[in-house]
C-alpha cells in the first residue's frame, strides 16, 4: 500500500503545483486586464472568456477520452497515442474554421469586437493539440510530464496575453496575445510529451465516444459559465464588469481542485473505482469549504486583490461566488466519475439544472449582481447534493481494460 500512496501523493503535489501555476497565470491575466481595461471593456472580456471556456470543453472532452483510452490501451498504447494526436488536429482545425464564422453573430449578441472573439476562438484550435498531448501524459500517469505541459499551456497563454494588453490596451490586444500564447504552449506540450506521436486514423469508435464526452462537458461548462453571459445581457455594463470580477473567484474555487480529478481519473477507469471517487469527492469538498470560509472572512481583501478598489462594493457577495465555484467543482468530480464508468445518463441532471438556471434568471432574478449569483448558488448546491445522492444510490461499476465497451453500447 505504501508505493501507491507515495505515487498518489507525488502526483497530487506535481499536478497541484502545475495547476496552481497555470491557472494562477490565467488569473493574473484577468487581474491585470481588470486594471488596464475600463469596467465596460472588462465586462466584454469576461463574456468572451466565458464563451471560450464553454467551447474549450471540446479540448477537455478530448483529454478525458485520450486519458481513458491510453490508461486501458495495454500493448497498443503507441498506436492509441498517435490516434489521439491525429484526432486533436482534426478537432482543432474544425474549431478554428467554425470559430471564424461564429464570431460575428456571437459578437453582436454580447457586444464583443469581431477581431477579438475570432482570435479568441481560433486560439482554442491550438489548445486542443495541447490538451490532447496532456491526455496522453494523464493516461500514462506521468504526472511530471503532464505538469510541464499544463504549465506550458497556461503560462504561455497568460504571459503573452499580459504582454499584449500592456502594449495594446484593449480587448483585441488581449485576444492577440492569447492566440499566440496558446499556439506556443501547444507546440511545447507536444514536443515534451509525445514528439513523434501520429497516426493515419483516429480512434475506432472515437467519434461517438468523443461526442458523448464532449456533450457532457459542454453542458457542464455552459452551466458554470452561463451566469456571466446572462449578466452581460441583463445588467448594466458597469454591473457586468463587477460580476466578471466575482466570477474570477468562482473560477478559482472551481479550478483549484483540478489536480485531484486529473490524478484520480485514470484510477476511476479501472481498479478500485469506488475508493477513487470517495477520495476525490472528499478532498474537493474540504478544499471548497476552506475557500468559501476564507472568502467569507476576508471578502474585502479577496475582491481588492482580484479587481482593485473600484470593485469594493462586491465584498459582501465574495463568499457566494466562492461557494458557487466549490459546488460546481464537486459536480464536476461526480460527472467525471460517471464518464469513467461510461454512464450516458449522467448528463441529464446537468441539463435540467441549466434549463432551471437560465429560466429563473431570464424570467425573474436578473436585476442585480446579488440576485444572479444567489440563484446560481442555489442551483449549484441542489445539483451537487443530488449528484451525491444518486452516486450513493446507483453505485459505480469499475471498468477495467478487459471490460471496455464502445460508448454507444454503454448504459
Amino acid at each position: 500500500m505504501e508505493e501507491p500512496r507515495k505515487a498518489l501523493a507525488k502526483g497530487l503535489i506535481f499536478v497541484g503545483a502545475a495547476t496552481m501555476i497555470g491557472n494562477g497565470a490565467a488569473y493574473i491575466l484577468s487581474i491585470v486586464s481588470a486594471r488596464v481595461l475600463t469596467p465596460e471593456e472588462f465586462g466584454a472580456l469576461g463574456a468572451m472568456l466565458g464563451i471560450l471556456i464553454i467551447v474549450s470543453t471540446l479540448s477537455l472532452g478530448l483529454q478525458v477520452l485520450t486519458a481513458r483510452r491510453v490508461a486501458t490501451a495495454g500493448a497498443d498504447r503507441t498506436a492509441v497515442e498517435g490516434q489521439a494526436i491525429r484526432m486533436s488536429v482534426v478537432i482543432g482545425g474544425s474549431i478554428i474554421a467554425v470559430g471564424l464564422a461564429a464570431a460575428w453573430p456571437l459578437g453582436l449578441v454580447f457586444n464583443i469586437p469581431y477581431a477579438a472573439l475570432a482570435m479568441g476562438l481560433a486560439s482554442l484550435g491550438f489548445v486542443v493539440l495541447g490538451t490532447g498531448s496532456m491526455g496522453i501524459a494523464q493516461g500514462r500517469e506521468e504526472h511530471l510530464r503532464f505538469s510541464y505541459g499544463f504549465i506550458a499551456n497556461g503560462v504561455g497563454r497568460a504571459a503573452l496575453g499580459i504582454l499584449f494588453v500592456l502594449i495594446f490596451p484593449g480587448i483585441i490586444g488581449v485576444s492577440a496575445g492569447i492566440l499566440i500564447g496558446c499556439a506556443l504552449g501547444a507546440i511545447i506540450s507536444y514536443l515534451m510529451i509525445c514528439p513523434r506521436a501520429w497516426s493515419g486514423r483516429i480512434f475506432d469508435g472515437g467519434a461517438a465516444e468523443f461526442g458523448h464526452i464532449a456533450h457532457a462537458m459542454i453542458v457542464l461548462f455552459t452551466l458554470t459559465n452561463v451566469d456571466v453571459l446572462m449578466a452581460r445581457i441583463f445588467l448594466t455594463e458597469t454591473q457586468s464588469g463587477e460580476y466578471s470580477v466575482g466570477v474570477l473567484l468562482a473560477k478559482i474555487a472551481f479550478f483549484l481542485p483540478n489536480a485531484i480529478i486529473i490524478v484520480l481519473f485514470p484510477k476511476m477507469t479501472a481498479g478500485d473505482t469506488r475508493r477513487a471517487v470517495y477520495l476525490a469527492t472528499g478532498m474537493t469538498a474540504i478544499l471548497g469549504f476552506v475557500i468559501t470560509a476564507f472568502s467569507f472572512l476576508f471578502g474585502s481583501l479577496v475582491i481588492k486583490i482580484l479587481g482593485g478598489a473600484q470593485y469594493a462594493d462586491l465584498a459582501g457577495e465574495a463568499w457566494l461566488f466562492a461557494l458557487e465555484g466549490s459546488a460546481f467543482a464537486l459536480v464536476q468530480v461526480l460527472l467525471y466519475a460517471r464518464l469513467a464508468a461510461q454512464d450516458r445518463r449522467a448528463v441529464a441532471s446537468v441539463w435540467i439544472a441549466l434549463v432551471v438556471l437560465v429560466g429563473t434568471v431570464a424570467l425573474w432574478r436578473h436585476d442585480s449582481v446579488a440576485q444572479i449569483v444567489t440563484t446560481v448558488v442555489a442551483v449549484s448546491l441542489v445539483l451537487a447534493i443530488l449528484g451525491l445522492f444518486l452516486d450513493r444510490r446507483n453505485g459505480l461499476k469499475a471498468v477495467g481494460a478487459s471490460e471496455i465497451v464502445p460508448i454507444e453500447a454503454a448504459e
